[in-house]
């Protein structure tokens, strides 16, 4: 039996009013730890959609003005895409590939705002409904982005953002996985790096002086932010020769997007995020 949106989006939906400020959608947001808001108008109906990545940007680009200056619908994206709720999960991840979308609210026949499904929701249809369909490695992706603890948060942000899912997995010196960097870790980090370009970032502290003896002179100590620091530890991993629906079913239980594949010597093999699951059920003729 084809699997339909209904039996998986998320309903009621967490929303907000284009007059709404940027400060009162983000704490919505991270109060409730969701990454995208649908934005309604009076009559309940979805005329854009915000996301972390949006308030992101507009920090990056308009460091002078504060949260609460700024409404929702000065960032919102204006054209969302919906998918009517009688639609298949295949469909829904199909369009989340096409246009680039983490999420799509679910409308009724009216165009009434009634849900909305996200990726996670389609991992755990591929979780539930694709068991003995695939190994891990047959859909995960094997050009693993990757750096070491010791790499810059300013390096970090250029490999994020040019990861085809946005996904950094950290590596040790034998290449076994000891972390996992995503897009939502340096959501509100990038802004700061940025706002700080240029700029000297130290301590001050007081030490004798290597010249002369028994004086003291002012020395700088210079903080450099690093993987290390914003990485999530000891990630969760996937198995080569595991069922790709039941490693699937970790990222639902474990609420998180990325699972590093690796063999049984734990050496990085490749690397599985949500992307890869969408891509799976979308080219399978099931």
């Amino acid at each position: 039996m084809t699997a339909r949106v209904s039996s998986y989006m998320s309903s009621p939906v967490l929303v907000v009013k284009p007059t709404d400020t940027l400060a009162y959608a983000r704490n919505l947001m991270l109060s409730r730890d969701v990454s995208r808001l649908v934005v309604v108008d009076d009559y309940a109906r979805p005329v854009g959609v915000i996301t972390i990545t949006d308030i992101a940007s507009v920090l990056t680009a308009r460091p002078e003005n504060l949260l609460d200056e700024i409404l929702v619908r000065e960032v919102m994206n204006t054209d969302p895409k919906t998918i009517e709720y009688n639609r298949s999960v295949k469909t829904a991840a199909y369009m989340m590939l096409k246009y680039g979308v983490g999420g799509l609210p679910v409308v009724d026949e009216g165009g009434e705002l009634v849900g909305i499904i996200t990726r996670s929701d389609v991992v755990r249809a591929f979780a539930e409904r694709y068991r003995g369909v695939f190994k891990v490695e047959e859909i995960a992706r094997r050009d693993v982005t990757v750096a070491r603890r010791s790499h810059s948060i300013s390096y970090i942000v250029k490999l994020v953002n040019t990861d085809p899912s946005a996904k950094v997995v950290v590596v040790d010196d034998e290449g076994r996985p000891v972390g996992v960097i995503t897009r939502r870790d340096i959501a509100f980090l990038e802004p700061l790096l940025l706002a700080r370009r240029g700029k000297e970032a130290f301590k001050k502290s007081k030490a004798e002086s290597p010249l002369v003896e028994g004086k003291l002179t002012l020395t700088r100590k210079y903080l450099v932010p690093l993987a290390e620091d914003i990485m999530t530890p000891d990630p969760v991993v996937a198995f080569t020769g595991e069922d790709a629906a039941v490693a699937s079913s970790r990222m639902v239980e474990k609420r998180i997007g990325c699972l590093p594949v690796v063999d049984e010597s734990r050496l990085l093999k490749g690397v599985l995020t949500k992307r890869e699951v969408l891509l799976a059920i979308v080219t399978k003729k099931v």
